[in-house]
């Protein structure tokens, strides 16, 4: 669920240019997902949810325009170095060389709270290729695999 309402932060971030409170941020996991409920995953309201994210550090939570409906933020999250760090020793515990289309779900067994989107990245292509413009693995097509092939850099 943190990956949900992570991936739909950011969205609602980069579409919007501005806060997102937390009706908007509801309003929207409801859209996309008719059956969510927080109580669902224990908690009697949507603020509670909330507070327990930003406890966890998936969210942080500010002063809204109305009492009662905070604006919801992703944390800073400067530290892309590690998390490519993160690819890449993953990308050698699968011998050196992985394919794109399996590589997200081994980075998740490592770390399941991984998300590209917190990160800044709209997709998990976008994370992997700023990650070889940051030396810490190599991209390219392979017309055999008919995916791409991350190697290490």
């Amino acid at each position: 669920m943190e990956v949900r309402v992570a991936q739909t932060l950011a969205d609602l971030a980069s579409s919007t240019g501005g806060a997102v409170t937390a009706s908007v941020l509801k309003r929207t996991l409801l859209r996309k997902d008719p059956t969510f409920s927080e109580a669902d995953y224990g908690f009697r309201t949507f603020g509670e949810f909330l507070r327990f994210l930003a406890d966890r550090g998936v969210v942080e939570l500010a002063q809204g325009p109305a009492t009662g409906d905070p604006e919801v933020s992703l944390p800073e999250q400067g530290d892309t170095a590690s998390s490519f760090a993160l690819l890449r020793s993953v990308v050698q515990e699968e011998g050196g060389s992985a394919a794109l289309s399996g590589l997200k779900n081994a980075i998740r067994k490592r770390r399941p709270d991984f998300s590209e989107k917190a990160l800044g990245y709209r997709g998990f292509l976008q994370f992997c290729k700023a990650a070889q413009a940051g030396g810490a693995v190599a991209l390219a097509w392979d017309d055999d695999a008919d995916d791409y092939l991350v190697t290490v850099a």
